[in-house]
């Protein structure tokens, strides 16, 4: 079968590898779309700290073609989506259902035909819902367990920094979760438009107008209840923690790269009260978010489609920042 192989910087190579085999408990399932997330593109930027050569990608949904010892054969043919990560099993995150911060932590990336992975780490596919659009799920799942770190204030005004798939996302979610008010910055036409369908009542060009000044006009000079940053740029934590008001929460979202300082005065943050806040991974909230997928409008957000071999093209549209989310579809299975 194909995998793609990161081998460093934007290099990918295309490459045949022995067919997967199922082991005890375990299903293999033909990897129908795989997402690239900004994750993604940061490892190609020497950004994160991931180490080619490599199988990147952990966003996808498949169908099951076979199975282990151990697993029903009803399963077989089911599309799923796919938690792309398990753990040792063993350790405390493991047992809190942390498995991202396992220090054994098993990623199996989706840039390939086809991938193992243990039967519990695949979820039927809700009624109604495609396997590309499912293939979000995974980004969802982040920003769930982001927000769920938190209880929502009664009619709060969110303000989300950034209008890519987890700015997005991070929005359409705040808004199940209780907020009255929904503001994004993105100097992106396409991706403010993006956020009106979805709910935002107002979307800001941070280019063509002050930030700080538009959040103060519309919150009496006080700022916004939640402030969630969903770029990734240390340079927008200084901004987006100043627009956040006495007590209220300042969420990271976005990525940073490893080694980045928060950009904060310890004063200011002690006198307002503010709770910072922080998500890496699922965490517990894979499935919820995946009960979540088919009412939350997200097929739209899907802006691109490549096929396997077209990896380079792919990264390329999805570093240029066109559309939202850039998909992979390795298998037609």
């Amino acid at each position: 079968m194909n995998v793609a192989t990161w081998q460093g910087e934007n290099r990918f190579t295309i490459d045949k590898v022995a067919e997967p085999v199922a082991g005890p408990g375990q299903v293999v399932v033909a990897v129908r779309a795989a997402g690239i997330c900004g994750t993604d593109v940061h490892a190609t930027q020497g950004l994160f700290p991931w180490k080619p050569p490599l199988v990147l990608g952990h966003e996808y949904t498949g169908v099951i073609r076979a199975i282990g010892r151990g697993v029903s054969r009803s399963l077989v043919g089911r599309t799923v989506g796919c938690e792309p990560s398990y753990g040792c099993g063993q350790c405390a995150e493991c047992a809190a259902g942390r498995v991202s911060q396992c220090p054994k932590c098993v990623r199996v990336g989706g840039f390939a035909e086809r991938v193992v992975l243990p039967v519990g780490n695949v979820h039927a596919l809700p009624r109604g819902l495609d396997p590309v659009t499912a293939a979000m799920t995974e980004p969802t799942a982040c920003c769930l367990a982001g927000l769920e770190t938190f209880q929502m204030p009664r009619g709060a005004t969110v303000l989300v920094i950034g209008g890519g798939i987890m700015g997005l996302v991070t929005m359409a979610l705040a808004k199940r979760r209780g907020a009255k008010r929904l503001i994004l910055s993105d100097p992106i036409a396409e991706r403010r438009e993006m956020a009106r369908r979805l709910g935002a009542d107002v979307v800001i060009d941070p280019t063509r107008e002050s930030l700080r000044d538009k959040v103060m006009e519309l919150t009496a000079g006080r700022g916004a209840d939640v402030v969630c940053e969903a770029v990734g740029k240390p340079e927008l934590v200084a901004e987006a923690m100043a627009l956040t008001k006495p007590h209220g929460f300042f969420q990271l979202v976005g990525v940073n790269p490893k080694g980045s300082r928060l950009p904060l005065d310890l004063w200011d943050v002690h006198f307002r009260e503010i709770r910072i806040g922080g998500a890496f991974g699922r965490g517990t909230a894979y499935r919820r978010a995946l009960a979540l997928m088919p009412k939350l409008g997200l097929k739209r957000l899907v802006t691109a489609q490549f096929p396997l071999d077209g990896i380079r093209e792919a990264f390329a549209h999805a570093a240029a920042g066109n559309g939202v989310k850039t998909m992979l579809i390795p298998s037609k299975e």
